[in-house]
């Protein structure tokens, strides 16, 4: 594991006063609360270390630089990481205060992070915009979100690379033209003429693509729907750094929900999307259009390691359903589910019905 894993606790003691000092996004260093002293954390951008799929890693990989310990919240069950001394009054992810200790491990510590960029102050921000821009969602609603808390964590992402080497099977498509006899009307007459029709010839193919993948990023969080997450991608990669727990003072991490062999599982569909795409323009070198029947991959130099990407969440319900919304921790981009008022788009249809109405009454009335 990284050094940053090794490092010691006592770095995260306030110089000024001994408090312990938490990540600060603007400063990007340890900010102390109480008397303000900022503390440097070096940013190791050196490449983490990757694990073989085929192997876990050693007993290292536990190490999180300082003492975890794990809450599960009562109401979703999502399992949150904090650092000593911290606790949590309610879930990020639901909202309960039924937040309980729990005795399990914190898991296999994460080689990289991205440390969160954007302020909680420019995150609030960001979430009313997005929330003054729901035009259809209910008033109580918008109020509910309004009176709800955001919260820094870091959730869980698995990489993966492979070297994927697909064969594949399917039919390349080449054009040729006929003439086709039709009868057409010339200055009322009806004549015939002959019409240059395109036509394709299908003929069965196959062949071999290859592809190098990097980080094929998975999320191991089961608490957020991909197409949330989808709503406020893309992270910035090339801002990953080594771990240090010092990114993670004041702040919260989700365990993995998602081991490592099921984040594959996952990395390989969109693998196999690309490997697809690949197939189809391997065809159209030799051909005018293509299909892909059946494609076989093979997945070799397998790796993966765990990273930490920072994200701030609000969560409300409403009539017994849970909405989330999402700020990057990074970008500061915003996304999320907001239920949709039936009075509202109804008087907005109706409206449109009586502009519509009384366009054609003008149009109708207005001299010739």
């Amino acid at each position: 594991m990284s050094e940053g894993i090794r490092e010691a606790a006592s770095t995260f003691s306030c110089s000024g006063c001994g408090a312990r000092p938490l990540w600060d996004p603007t400063g990007q260093d340890l900010k102390c609360p109480y008397c303000g002293t900022h503390t440097p954390v070096d940013l190791d951008m050196t490449a983490p270390a990757e694990y073989d799929i085929h192997s876990a890693p050693g007993g290292s990989a536990l190490n999180w630089g300082e003492s975890k310990h794990v809450v599960r919240c009562e109401g979703c069950g999502a399992m949150t990481v904090l650092g000593p001394g911290e606790s949590a009054t309610f879930c990020a992810f639901c909202g309960s205060p039924q937040v309980l200790d729990d005795q399990s491990s914190a898991g296999i510590a994460p080689e990289s992070v991205i440390p969160f960029r954007v302020p909680q102050e420019k995150a609030v921000s960001s979430f009313r915009q997005w929330l003054k821009g729901k035009f259809f969602a209910p008033a109580k609603v918008k109020k509910l979100a309004m009176l709800g808390q955001i919260t820094g964590v870091y959730l869980p992402h698995w990489t993966y690379d492979s070297d994927t080497v697909s064969q594949y099977t399917g039919q390349e498509g080449h054009y040729y033209y006929v003439d086709v006899p039709v009868t057409v009307n010339r200055n009322g007459k009806m004549v015939r003429e002959t019409r240059r029709e395109r036509r394709t010839r299908w003929t069965s193919t196959s062949g071999v693509v290859a592809q190098r993948f990097n980080d094929v990023l998975i999320a191991g969080s089961e608490r957020l729907s991909e197409n949330l997450l989808s709503a406020v991608r893309p992270f910035d990669l090339s801002g990953l750094c080594r771990y240090r727990a010092a990114f993670l003072s004041g702040f919260s991490a989700e365990k993995a929900a998602v081991d490592v062999q099921a984040g594959w599982s996952k990395a390989q569909q969109p693998i196999e999307q690309t490997m697809r795409d690949l197939a189809v323009k391997d065809i159209l070198k030799r051909a005018d259009e293509a299909q892909v029947s059946g494609i076989r991959s093979e997945h070799s130099n397998v790796r993966y390691k765990l990273t930490l990407l920072p994200m701030y969440i609000s969560s409300f319900s409403y009539k017994q359903k849970q909405y989330h919304v999402l700020v990057n921790g990074q970008t500061g981009k915003c996304g999320g589910q907001s239920p949709v008022s039936a009075l509202r788009v109804a008087l907005v249809v109706l409206l449109a019905v009586a502009a519509v109405l009384g366009a054609l009454w003008l149009l109708s009335g207005s001299p010739r």
